[in-house]
This record gives structure tokens, sequence and C-alpha cells, in this order.
């Protein structure tokens, strides 16, 4: 006979259930929806711009002077910084978001513990209370 085994929870079903009990989106769909929002008001505001700046037409040059190749280079570090920003901040949001439920747990845990327990040296109120 082989022993009844419980299913091991792997680091991934950890991660989903604390999601869905934080009502958090997965990392890659939070990242998906943040840069094709940016990317959708980037649009959006230059698309403003060109219309109220009344731009009749673009001037079309086949040669890249130095002028226009090193604000090409500025722009293009200009959007990795911006999409790295975005990384940044998607991240910190769920971290902080999973530090306040850590501390709610925790504080939960706390108070629902029975008065006939040790209780640690943070000494919960209904600890300091029977030990007059």
């Amino acid at each position: 006979m082989t022993p009844s085994r419980r299913p091991r929870s792997t680091p991934s079903s950890r991660t989903t259930l604390d999601d869905r009990e934080l009502r958090l989106w997965q990392v890659g769909r939070a990242l998906t929806v943040t840069f094709v929002v940016a990317v959708l008001v980037a649009g959006a505001v230059f698309y403003g711009l060109v219309a109220l700046l009344d731009v009749q037409e673009i001037d079309r040059t086949a040669k890249l002077d130095a002028k226009t190749l090193f604000d090409l280079v500025k722009l293009s570090f200009g959007v990795v910084a911006g999409a790295g920003a975005l990384v940044a901040l998607v991240v910190a949001y769920r971290r902080q978001r999973v530090d306040e439920a850590g501390a709610r747990r925790e504080a939960t845990r706390l108070h629902r513990r029975l008065p006939g327990q040790s209780c640690s040296s943070a000494r919960p109120l209904h600890c300091r209370a029977g030990s007059r």
C-alpha cells in the first residue's frame, strides 16, 4: 500500500491563492494592461498635439543628420526608462498590497489568540488584562 500523500503546494499555487485572496491580477496581465494603456494615452496625447498645432504635413528627408540621430537616441532611452518606471510602479503596488494583507493577517491572528495561550513580549491587550 502506498501512504496517502497530500498534494504538495507549489510556490505558483500559493501565489495564485494569495492573488485571489488579495484580488490582484497576475503580474503578466497587469504589466500588459499597463503598457497598453500607456501606449494608448501616449498616442492620444500625440494625436491631440498634432491636431492642436494644426500640422499639415511632415517634412520627409532621406538623409539622417547628427541632430536627428541624437534625438532618436534620447527618445529611445526615454521610452526604455518609462517602461522601467511602469514595471517598478506595478511591482511596488503589488508588494504594498501583499505587505498590508500580511500585516492584517498577523493582527487578526494576534487578536484571535486564546486568553490561556502564552503571549509574546509584544503582549496583546487581552494578555495584559489577566496579568495584574
